[in-house]
């Protein structure tokens, strides 16, 4: 059995390291900048936090791109620069020339463009933002026309010394193009230090990097929270086995009788309903003073590290907020297992040593408890390997809807914010979670059947 168990664990470190490359690879394609600070207005504070976010590092341990951009590329900051950069050289391959008419453009423009004001500060940012070479002369006229109207003798010298300038790198540009570079692929190797392998390496190590909106790291951030919905997934998917699976035994001890007809309508119903449907419904119902019957009040609960109080005396106090999310999960969860127990044990009932033990005299409770019951088990094992993973994310969106101060709150405000790094790190968990259910689904295989061989 060690040996199984080991066996897999080692299988499922490279379906993890894939999953880790997938999921960075989709944190890089947000078009927001993570820093989330004014490089212009305050570029010291941009720049320290560009650097605790690694984001100037490579990005990878290789790197591919064409013959005309540097291997350094990922040391430029600000982000939007670099993007500029990568547009601007990818019109003439010539890296050297594109750099030196960009910060032609960005020496010439920053000291005065302040000052200007109406059409002329429109041209000029237009001419700073711009990706485009081709309308660069045409900006440049007009901007040119403006510096003539100017009053201020020391403005219009320095504007017409930039636009000067910038006129004649963008003729050597124009002048010396290298296309064929961008034809050319080139491979960099980058070494360990690069943002992948920090990353990774923080989620082995437990530092799994730093939100992006707070600073605070991940697990400062997470794990208050992480504890909340993983006390609350634990005490659905609890409450669901405890009533679905005994559920299904009498479903499918009364086969094709009215409660089994009922009851699989019923379930059916309950499977059907979205998770928020039902949620909302039972707040109507058991919630409301106005529209039901008012029992419960499970909204609003205080996040556990504002009230300064212990987890266990937290939730204790809190007890009455959990019951109509802890509901609404598990009786989701309730009418799978219950539909999946019911046909186990229909399957299992028609073997043949089922009907030697009704041969034998034993019960109708005898034979489907103990001789059915646990090869039944195998459709409700079977989902337990994704069932955890499932309800996890089904929680996300109770959570949200009863305002509960767990994951999902946390979710929504990092979605709200682009705060990449708390969403990635979640992805994370919850494929850890996968694998682990699957593990343990494998582990009950055998104790529901012994036949079941680890060594197989």
């Amino acid at each position: 059995m060690w040996s199984y168990l080991l066996r897999r664990v080692l299988l499922a470190i490279p379906t993890l390291l894939v999953i880790s490359l997938v999921t960075f690879a989709l944190s890089r394609f947000s078009p927001a900048d993570p820093v989330q600070i004014d490089y212009v207005e305050n570029p010291a504070a941009y720049l320290a936090k560009a650097r605790l976010l690694g984001l100037g590092q490579p990005e990878f341990y290789v790197s591919m791109r064409s013959l005309a951009l540097p291997d350094t590329l990922h040391r430029i900051l600000p982000l939007e620069d670099r993007a500029h950069l990568v547009a601007l050289t990818e019109q003439t391959g010539n890296w050297t020339a594109t750099s030196r008419f960009w910060a032609a453009v960005t020496a010439g423009l920053a000291p005065v463009l302040d000052s200007l004001s109406g059409q002329a500060f429109t041209t000029g940012a237009t001419l700073r933002q711009t990706k485009d070479l081709r309308q660069i002369p045409a900006l440049l006229d007009q901007l040119q026309r403006h510096a003539g109207t100017l009053r201020n003798p020391a403005l219009k010298t320095m504007l017409e010394a930039g636009i000067l300038a910038i006129r004649q790198h963008h003729a050597t540009l124009s002048q010396h193009p290298q296309r064929w570079k961008l034809l050319v692929p080139a491979f960099h190797w980058n070494g360990l230090q690069n943002r992948y392998h920090q990353w990774l390496s923080g989620f082995l190590t437990g530092n799994p990097g730093n939100s992006v909106v707070t600073g605070n790291p991940l697990l400062v951030e997470l794990r208050p929270r992480l504890l909340v919905t993983l006390l609350l997934n634990g005490l659905a998917l609890t409450l669901a086995y405890l009533l679905g699976v005994p559920l299904g035994v009498f479903m499918a001890r009364h086969y094709q009788q009215p409660a089994d007809r009922w009851l699989r309508s019923a379930l059916l119903f309950l499977y059907a309903m979205p998770v928020i449907w039902l949620g909302s419904l039972l707040v109507l119902l058991l919630s409301r003073q106005d529209t039901g019957l008012g029992l419960i009040d499970g909204l609003n609960a205080e996040p556990w590290l504002m009230s300064g109080k212990p987890f266990w005396c937290w939730v204790w106090d809190n007890l009455e907020k959990f019951v109509l999310p802890v509901l609404t999960l598990s009786l989701h969860a309730l009418a799978i297992l219950a539909m999946q127990m019911r046909s186990g044990i229909l399957e299992v009932i028609q073997q043949d040593y089922i009907r030697t033990a009704r041969a034998k005299g034993l019960s109708e409770r005898l034979v489907f408890w103990r001789h059915a019951f646990r090869n039944g088990l195998f459709p409700v094992i079977t989902i337990f390997a994704s069932f955890f993973p499932a309800i996890f994310s089904g929680s996300l969106v109770v959570e949200y809807l009863f305002d509960f101060p767990g994951m999902g709150i946390k979710m929504e405000a990092a979605f709200a914010n682009n705060d990449y790094a708390v969403l990635f790190a979640m992805v994370m968990f919850i494929s850890a979670l996968t694998i682990a259910g699957t593990l343990i689904a494998d582990v009950l295989y055998a104790w529901a059947d012994p036949r079941v061989r680890f060594g197989r």
